[in-house]
């Protein structure tokens, strides 16, 4: 009696490589070999964790086993007698619905038909299509694959779709993608992903085969507690473990440096000049609106900033944040996108080439999910890239080597700010920032990346194709980053706009304003950017959208109040707005430059008049004192000479010397009067003096 076939069986494999061939022609090269096994494991309903790199074409375990269901049920006799399923259907758990968008686009090119289970899907079928969406689901004919986040996994309409019969006999997996996910979120962020193994465990046949798909999960104590949220013990389960290295990617750590004048974003633009497209993580929102805000100022002239950058974050509409995911492929004046966290799981744009984080993300699991997103073709080179401020790096040598930070007084503790916070710095994050000699050999001893003998070696000692940053200039390599052939160059950004020098300029410098007088010139300035606004904005269409400050930048106006009193001709003032783009040089050049001449002449008065009354001003207190002392003098010389004439009347009049005025009798002052209303009085001269005062006097009671 001969044994049924298995998929995980030479033939069965086989089989496999057969019908992906035949129906994913796209796929030149066919399956990867570290594809094939768990995918034979899906179809032969064993439970798989694979851990494998980003852009490693994880998402296979779940849309291939499909497209060989159907074509397994619609032409049996040209493959062996291997297990099929009719209409069979898939549940993919989410973690975000941008990740869930990703994934149905991507199958909908194989032939799948996908479907968001989230709140605007569940809204749109029951008000405007007036269908029962959780009836469709179970009928499994409308859809292949449906994507659901944990939320609504956990409730009571899922637990009717779980336990419908006829959806459990077409159910041929259920998995979680981005599995890392469950253990960071579950406790705190996302309570509902701490239930995903209970409903799979506690709901769904055992035949059915559990997927947990995930690049970042250190083997140890990280893979254990993923394994028991999901329920799964030891020999129940395949765990495959595949090297998440990047062998195209060129990592980066830049320490920011504070200079005055220089803006606070200036970094980013080093890295936007060559036009690639860019990926901008940041942690917040408001820090989205403000690189977005820098570099609208960067823009050149004839660029539309709507079409140049967009942002992808939870106040966005979803289909604005479909649009934006469809458009980086698609458009190629689409360079840039600012995203924050949702933006890290899982999605899949092939043309993004770097991947920028605006300071250190909370984990390593993040840094290195969020540099995947980019260069997903392995013949282009890409680069992953932390800008953090020197504050992070510090905080990273202290979690790490505590004991060499510098011991001292302690300080009265000062109120925590809006940005501090309660929670531990991640181990890995912090051997990574202070990692000094190769940023991918840190990565791979995080996650113990197989083989250990070169994973953890340096660039040049492994052999690696691209080095990282510490590697590449020690070895003295540098690597050029231009946009592919393959991809539209767009224009070049405006050269870095440097801020005027906060240090206080002194009222008497010919070149400087003062700090009032700049005030006062830049409310002039506004006065005239609002003038070409009101007489400009509707004589072109291109000008309708356009902000106020479109028509006279505020960087124009800092650089001519850096050099306001030294703008002396037309000439000059043309050469620094044409260094700005300015598009209304020929119509305001003129009457600009004269009232800038106007405004010269009259602070250069103001200043000249200031100037007279201080001189004046200090002259007369010089005088004073002498004046005083010269008073005194002529007083004393009268006093004298009046006390000789009364001496020498007295001789004259008597023999007697004995003076007219009596002298004083020696006796003490005596005290005052006491004050009805005071319950203690000084009882000494000395106590007396000390609480009334030497000068003052004698008061009537």
């Amino acid at each position: 009696m001969s044994l049924k076939p298995s998929w995980t069986d030479p033939s069965g494999k086989e089989t496999l490589k057969l019908v992906v061939s035949r129906c994913i022609p796209q796929w030149t090269n066919g399956l990867h070999e570290y594809q094939v096994g768990p995918i034979s494991m899906v179809l032969n309903k064993e439970h798989v964790l694979l851990f494998t790199g980003t852009g490693s074409g994880k998402a296979a375990l779940f849309f291939v086993p499909l497209i060989v269901h159907q074509e397994l049920n619609q032409y049996p006799d040209n493959y062996p007698p291997l297990p099929a399923q009719s209409n069979a259907i898939a549940i993919v758990v989410t973690p975000t619905k941008g990740l869930a968008n990703s994934i149905i686009y991507d199958i909908e090119r194989f032939g799948l038909r996908g479907l968001s289970y989230c709140h605007e899907t569940i809204t749109e079928y029951r008000t405007k299509k007036k269908q029962d969406l959780i009836q469709l689901i179970c009928d499994c004919r409308s859809w292949d694959l449906i994507c659901v986040d944990p939320k609504h996994l956990a409730s009571p309409e899922w637990r009717r779709i779980i336990q419908n019969e006829k959806f459990v006999q077409h159910l041929v997996l259920f998995a979680i993608d981005e599995a890392h996910l469950i253990r960071r979120w579950s406790p705190n962020f996302r309570p509902a992903f701490g239930d995903i193994g209970a409903v799979a465990r506690g709901f769904l046949p055992k035949n059915i085969p559990i997927i947990a798909l995930t690049a970042t999960c250190s083997p140890g104590r990280d893979t254990a507690e993923l394994c028991q949220s999901l329920g799964l013990v030891s020999n129940d389960y395949h765990l495959i473990w595949h090297s998440n290295e990047r062998e195209n990617m060129h990592i980066i750590l830049d320490v920011t440096k504070h200079t005055s004048g220089i803006p606070k974003y200036s970094q980013l633009l080093k890295y936007l000049h060559s036009g690639r497209k860019v990926l901008i993580h940041v942690q917040t929102i408001p820090t989205a609106y403000d690189i977005y805000e820098f570099l609208f100022n960067h823009l050149p002239d004839g660029v539309s900033p709507l079409q140049r950058m967009r942002m992808y974050h939870a106040l966005c509409t979803d289909a604005y944040n479909r649009e934006t995911f469809r458009l980086m492929d698609s458009d190629p004046m689409l360079q840039v996108i600012i995203a924050t966290i949702g933006f890290l799981a899982g999605i899949n744009c092939m043309q993004l080439l770097d991947s920028i984080f605006w300071k250190f993300p909370s984990s390593i699991d993040d840094f290195v999910q969020g540099g995947g997103r980019g260069g997903r073709d392995p013949n282009v080179m890409c680069r992953s890239i932390a800008i953090i401020s020197p504050n992070e790096l510090k905080a990273a040598q202290e979690f790490i080597q505590p004991s060499t930070a510098i011991t001292c007084v302690p300080k009265a503790k000062k109120k925590p700010t809006s940005t501090s916070t309660d929670l531990p710095m991640e181990e890995g994050k912090a051997l990574f920032i202070i990692e000094p000699h190769c940023h991918t050999a840190c990565v791979n001893r995080n996650y113990q990346n197989p083989p250990l003998e070169t994973s953890v070696l340096d660039c040049k000692e492994a052999g690696r194709k691209v080095y990282c940053k510490l590697c590449a200039t020690r070895y003295n390599i540098s690597y050029t980053f231009d946009t592919p052939l393959s991809q539209h160059s767009p224009p070049s950004w405006l050269p870095l706009l440097v801020k005027s020098s906060k240090s206080k300029q002194k009222w008497q410098s010919a070149t400087y304003l003062g700090k009032k007088e700049r005030e006062s010139m830049r409310i002039w300035l506004i006065d005239f950017q609002k003038l070409v606004w009101s007489q400009f904005h509707l004589m072109d269409s291109s000008f309708y959208n356009d902000p106020v400050q479109r028509f006279f930048s505020a960087a124009i106006i800092n650089e001519i109040l850096d050099k306001f009193l030294i703008i002396d001709s037309l000439d000059s003032l043309i050469s620094l707005l044409y260094r700005h783009s300015w598009k209304f040089i020929e119509q305001k050049s003129d009457s600009l430059f004269r009232l800038l001449t106007d405004f010269q002449s009259f602070i250069r008065t103001e200043r000249e008049e200031l100037k007279t009354k201080r001189s004046v001003k200090t002259t007369s207190k010089q005088r004073m004192p002498r004046e005083q002392g010269r008073s005194r003098a002529v007083i004393s010389e009268l006093e004298e000479a009046e006390s000789e004439e009364i001496e020498s009347d007295d001789n004259e009049a008597g023999d007697d010397p004995t003076p007219a005025v009596p002298p004083k009798p020696n006796v003490q002052p005596s005290r005052p009067r006491p004050c009805p209303t005071r319950k203690s009085q000084p009882n000494t001269v000395a106590d007396w003096s000390a609480t009334y005062g030497p000068q003052r006097r004698k008061r009537n009671w």
